[in-house]
């Protein structure tokens, strides 16, 4: 018997929930919140050493910066610089290159979990290691609660558990069927939970916290199988937005956007749904306004009422027929104003109506995108140390020249140097430049004659030319490479979507989702423990959060598999004799002694057997007030008079006659836990993981049964050392 059971506390339980696209975990059990972690569930393979790394890396060749050099080093420097690179080329080859790990990248993604099953054990097998080195502290003292999926079988499961005790310092392992994990969040001991996934639905029935029955639906394995879940819905949408430019990213972020809406089932329409009215444009429709021209202006007063008017001065002045066209003029402006207000006025209602119909009734939407761009962007270099300035050089002298042209020559530089002093910072490099170029020496030089400035042209002609074949070639500028990073933003568009929104949901695939509720909970053996299937049906998985998924699938339910209540009156005996009822046993067979009153309701102690178990669809539950009142019907009608061929002569036996569902409804959700309120109980088999964490490794002082029913709960390492990864089987959660 194990010592370690419930030696844990509630923030030492590692708690994985692991999905076909993304993997919910977290430390911790002891607040019951969302999940505070998720990865994506997806490795990839080191081509070099052919281990399983977590993110996509690749090699990229250094980007190395050449600090500039002043001219007078430049041909040293380069000198020294070739000569070591030719010395030690291979030395700094391995230095040239780097890893980078892209954390964003799917490019050669492998993607360990398809439709629910285990596609690639090595890769889901590092990919748990990589979850449990990144979230663990204690390494040897952390228990792990991991949601196995209805479509692991049993040697997946023996080669996790293998893994975990072997590579791994677990004390314990606990693994538990998602349906199960569902159930453990929502109370309900006898449920039906809908699973819809990335590529598979599962539906699993739950009665007394044992799975009674399963089926799924796009989870068998194969290249050409036909997937179902929200994947089906995406590639859909992307079809018939293809024209637009639409590509799968585009039709996913649209998928979950509250404008993309599966309507409700109208089974009177061909389309099955009800689509708004369109229009053929892509405008908004709005009401046209006619122009009335109802003698109003501005102000809501009667343009023709202005009061009384000075006839006798209009007529003196001789301008009656020049005052009358002002007048009218005025008047067509002030009408022209008023049908104009209203006119806007009338558009800003129409607009203002638009706006308040609900999405299902618009034609047209507009859909928000955002994207994310990653742009390669440069960036600054690091500015290299200044060179060391050359040591100064002697100044060579000037050749003597007369007195006046010297006293000349200090005049101009000493006012250089004066507007030097006073001026700004470029006028007094400019000013300080000036006499070293020679301009100070060319004011006093004496002005040549026409000769000696021919004969100076001629020679400036051929002196550059000379001055450039005698030159030694200047040393070519160092290659820098360009430094660049990688710099993402957001980017948003704005999209008009008409009905695409809404014809996404083929409702072929929705028929395959109904179809599969029920022959799930209809295959239960006991049929007695369906009625209370089909009246706490579950929706989970992040495929339900697309609006109106699971409000279309209960009504379609209802429309084709629900037997009204009232319609089990067929199974009353409409004989208008004075015959008795025969019961279901063969007990009371018509005689013609029958007394009572013609046309009367069998009394208690002949009910009807087949109208009960239509109208109350609970025979046969051991302890239940339906089960007493029927055996004590049965015992009346044992001793009843007429016929009792047929009877049995042990204890009487309940059978379940209704065969078609009277009552299917929706679970209530729990409203204790605010958190869950807000994020949605789509993820309520991660809550549910978090309870049996607390029960199978946390709970103390029970009794001996108890104790016995934990043990069996999860797998600790000393069961593993006596048993070995089969022991997973009859210590695990499964159902």
């Amino acid at each position: 018997m194990s010592g370690q059971t419930s030696k844990w506390r509630e923030e030492q339980i590692l708690v994985i929930c692991p999905g076909s696209q993304t993997t919910m975990a977290q430390l911790g059990c002891g607040e019951l919140t969302p999940p505070v972690h998720r990865f994506p569930t997806r490795m990839f393979k080191d081509d070099e050493s052919d281990d399983w790394r977590p993110y996509r890396t690749y090699k990229r060749k250094k980007a190395v910066s050449t600090p500039s050099v002043s001219n007078g080093a430049s041909n040293a420097t380069t000198t020294a610089t070739a000569g070591a690179t030719a010395n030690g080329a291979a030395a700094k080859d391995e230095d040239e290159w780097e890893y980078v790990e892209d954390t964003d990248s799917v490019e050669g993604a492998v993607y360990p979990i398809r439709a629910g099953r285990i596609a690639n054990m090595d890769a889901f097998l590092a990919f748990l290691d990589h979850v449990h080195g990144i979230l663990t502290t204690t390494y040897h003292n952390t228990p792990i609660m991991l949601m196995a999926s209805p479509q692991w079988t049993r040697p997946d499961c023996e080669a996790i558990a293998r893994y975990i005790f072997e590579k791994t310092r677990t004390p314990a392992l606990c693994l538990i069927n998602s349906g199960i994990a569902t159930q453990y969040g929502l109370k309900w001991p006898n449920m039906t939970v809908v699973d819809v996934g990335f590529e598979k639905v599962d539906v699993t029935c739950i009665y007394e916290s044992q799975v009674v029955s399963h089926l799924d639906v796009g989870s068998y394995p194969g290249p050409e199988r036909d997937v179902s879940g929200g994947e089906v819905f995406t590639r859909k949408l992307a079809s018939l937005l293809k024209a637009k430019g639409f590509d799968y990213e585009m039709a996913e972020q649209l998928k979950k956007n509250p404008i993309c809406e599966v309507l409700p089932y109208a089974p009177d329409t061909p389309e099955l749904m009800e689509l708004p009215a369109d229009t053929g444009d892509g405008s908004k429709i709005v009401a046209p306004i006619a122009d009335i021209d109802d003698g109003l202006n501005i102000d809501g007063k009667d343009v023709e009422d202005e009061g009384v008017l000075d006839v006798a001065n209009i007529v003196v002045s001789g301008q009656t027929r020049e005052f009358l066209a002002k007048k009218e003029k005025e008047k067509a402006e002030r009408a022209k104003a008023g049908r104009k207000a209203k006119e806007r006025e009338g558009n800003e209602a129409a607009a203002a109506r638009t706006a308040r119909l609900p999405n299902s009734k618009r034609p047209w939407n507009v859909f928000h995108y955002e994207e994310l761009v990653t742009e390669e962007v440069p960036v600054a270099a690091p500015v290299p140390a200044p060179a060391p300035a050359p040591a100064p050089a002697s100044i060579p002298a000037i050749a003597p020249t007369p007195a006046g042209i010297e006293n000349s020559t200090t005049d101009v530089t000493m006012g250089d140097a004066s507007g030097a002093t006073t001026g700004t910072a470029p006028e007094a490099a400019t000013a300080t430049t000036a006499p070293i170029e020679g301009s100070a020496i060319d004011v006093a030089k004496p002005e040549p004659s026409a000769d000696q400035q021919q004969a100076s042209v001629g020679s400036e002609a051929v002196k550059p030319e000379e001055a450039k074949a005698e030159a030694p070639p200047a040393p070519a500028a160092p290659e820098t490479a360009q430094l660049t990073e990688k710099q993402t933003k957001r980017v948003r568009r704005d999209i008009e979507i008409g009905i695409e929104r809404f014809l996404f949901a083929e409702r072929a695939e929705i028929d395959r989702i109904v179809t599969a509720i029920y022959r799930a909970v209809q295959g239960i053996e006991n049929m007695y423990m369906r009625p209370y299937c089909w009246e706490n049906i579950v929706f989970v998985g992040n495929g339900t959060r697309i609006r109106g998924l699971k409000d279309n699938i209960m009504q379609t339910l209802q429309a084709r598999h629900l037997v009204s209540p009232s319609s089990a009156t067929m199974f009353t005996s409409e004989l208008p004799s004075n015959l008795g009822t025969p019961s279901g046993t063969g007990s009371q067979t018509p005689t013609g002694s029958f007394t009572g009153a013609p046309h009367q309701l069998p009394t208690t102690s002949s009910v009807n057997p087949l109208l009960q178990a239509a109208t109350t669809a609970s025979l046969g539950i051991p302890g239940g007030p339906a089960a007493v009142a029927a055996a004590a019907a049965a015992a009346a009608n044992a001793n009843a008079p007429g016929s009792n061929a047929g009877d049995a002569s042990s204890a009487p036996s309940h059978h379940f006659h209704s065969q078609t569902p009277t009552t299917i409804k929706l679970a209530q959700l729990p409203t204790y836990l605010s958190e869950w309120t807000k994020n949605g109980f789509e993820e309520a088999m991660f809550l549910g993981a978090q309870v049996a964490a607390r029960l199978a490794f946390c709970i103390h002082n029970l009794d001996v049964q108890g104790l016995e029913s934990q043990r069996l709960m999860s797998l600790t390492r000393i069961d593993y050392n006596e048993h070995g990864p089969k022991a997973i089987r009859s210590h695990s959660m499964l159902g």
